[in-house]
């Protein structure tokens, strides 16, 4: 049977861009549309939302993939082939295939956002460059 809509309570986390131990890492990756979430498996597109304390930073990685950001709560900058720019509650992202690229949180409250990336979730043939559809470059 065809599973199309996911509920807050099936939302996982678990991605690479994930950082930090104990029970609340300082940076939260949120599977929402993924193929583990979601039947039929989408083929060009994933959704999340990734929520960064202040004071953290996403990994600069790379993937294989355009992608896209919505700002939803919070502010910081978004670093971009080491160059930062300012971004805040409604602000929109775009990251061409291959860019480094993180984000970091200089508020005082979580920055959340929506993330928007293409296949690069689906399963790569051939592999790119690692195992994992991310490249963490730190």
């Amino acid at each position: 049977m065809p599973k199309y809509v996911v509920s807050p309570e099936e939302i996982t986390g678990g991605a690479p861009m994930e950082k930090g131990a104990g029970e609340r890492k300082p940076v939260r990756d949120l599977k929402i549309i993924y193929p583990e979430n979601v039947d039929p498996d989408p083929k060009t597109l994933i959704l999340g939302v990734v929520e960064v304390d202040p004071g953290h930073h996403t990994p600069l990685h790379r993937h294989r993939c355009e992608e896209v950001y919505y700002i939803l709560q919070g502010e910081g900058e978004v670093e971009i082939e080491g160059q930062k720019y300012p971004v805040k509650a409604g602000y929109g992202v775009f990251l061409p295939e291959g860019v480094r690229h993180r984000i970091h949180n200089t508020g005082k409250e979580v920055l959340r956002y929506v993330a928007v990336g293409g296949i690069m979730m689906v399963p790569l043939v051939p592999k790119w460059p690692t195992e994992s559809p991310y490249e963490i470059l730190e």
